[in-house]
């Protein structure tokens, strides 16, 4: 969906209904009725807030979902406020019930299964929107959510704070943040953080920077290192002792994605610190070109797909900030 903020309210007795609407919207789900049981019933309200979307499902009768798309590029949370869901993916199968909540990562070929007066609300994160909060001069983006556990508590206190700040964005009548996209803006990026920094962790920890093979490591030193400086793909495999081939396979199969990209995502992350801490004077086209961005309408839209704002949004963000600090 394209709108930064919207909302909708339905209340359905056909599953064919709803599965319009949701179509409607490029929301690749069916709905359908439980098994065994004739009878269907949901209310289901949706709102979107910066390319985030939450819901909220009531169901009397019960109803099963099958996801239609393959969400590799967004993390879902659900919230249990009554009822059982039974999920499974390609890669498990568990049961959730009231009080908990559970985490869909890359879940594939997904079925949800609601039980009699279920309800839960949900979010669907996209990943590319975490990517601030990770030092991926450190930490594989591919990886790093990997030691998150599947299901949480919501009454623990990070996982409780996200449910209410989700829950905020579904009350009644208008979206909360309708008429100030800098307050949704900012309300986003607490949310996701709370969510960065609440989920647990399975007990089971991924060792990330032991794993990763010599020479790649060589080249992400390297990278850090000359990150300003003008450089390419060749440039990179030289100083780290082997052939571009081995190096863009080095990074695919440890990071997830190619040298130029993982350039492009520390350099934004530059820009992204300077615009908050920097001198506020200084041009934001001056910023954009010490790290290695000439073409400044190229730049704000890869700015955007990550940040969810504009880079003048951005700086105008912190200078409401220094001033409010400041009263």
């Amino acid at each position: 969906m394209k709108i930064a903020t919207e909302k909708y309210a339905w209340s359905s007795c056909e599953p064919a209904e709803i599965r319009e609407r949701l179509r409607d919207l490029d929301i690749s789900v069916v709905f359908d009725r439980r098994l065994g049981n004739p009878l269907f019933h949901v209310d289901v309200t949706l709102t979107t807030i910066r390319r985030m979307t939450a819901w909220k499902i009531l169901s009397k009768t019960g109803y099963e979902i099958h996801y239609l798309f393959d969400p590799a590029d967004r993390i879902e949370l659900h919230f249990v406020e009554s009822g059982v869901f039974q999920v499974e993916t390609e890669d498990q199968e568990f049961t959730a019930t009231a009080g908990t909540a559970f985490m869909l990562l890359s879940p594939g070929s997904t079925k949800i299964m609601a039980s009699t007066n279920a309800r839960k609300i949900a979010l669907a994160i996209p990943r590319i929107q975490c990517l601030p909060l990770i030092d991926i001069g450190k930490d594989d983006p591919e990886l790093f959510f990997r030691p998150f556990a599947t299901m949480a508590n919501i009454g623990e206190k990070g996982i409780g704070t996200i449910h209410r700040m989700t829950a905020l964005l579904l009350e009644a009548d208008e979206h909360p943040f309708a008429g100030s996209p800098l307050g949704a803006s900012l309300f986003k990026e607490a949310l996701i953080t709370a969510f960065v920094q609440s989920w647990p962790r399975s007990a089971q920890k991924t060792v990330i920077q032991s794993a990763r093979p010599r020479n790649l490591k060589r080249a992400l030193d390297w990278i850090q290192t000359h990150l300003g400086d003008e450089f390419t793909v060749l440039d990179i495999a030289r100083n780290a002792g082997q052939s571009v081939r081995s190096l863009q396979l080095s990074f695919q199969q440890n990071i997830g994605m190619n040298p130029l990209n993982y350039v492009q995502r520390l350099r934004l992350q530059q820009i992204h610190y300077d615009l908050l801490h920097g001198d506020t004077d200084e041009n934001i086209s001056d910023i954009a070109a010490r790290w290695g961005f000439s073409h400044m309408g190229y730049f704000a839209a890869r700015y955007r797909a990550i940040y969810g704002v504009s880079p003048s949004s951005t700086r105008t963000s912190r200078r409401d900030f220094d001033t409010a600090s400041n009263i």
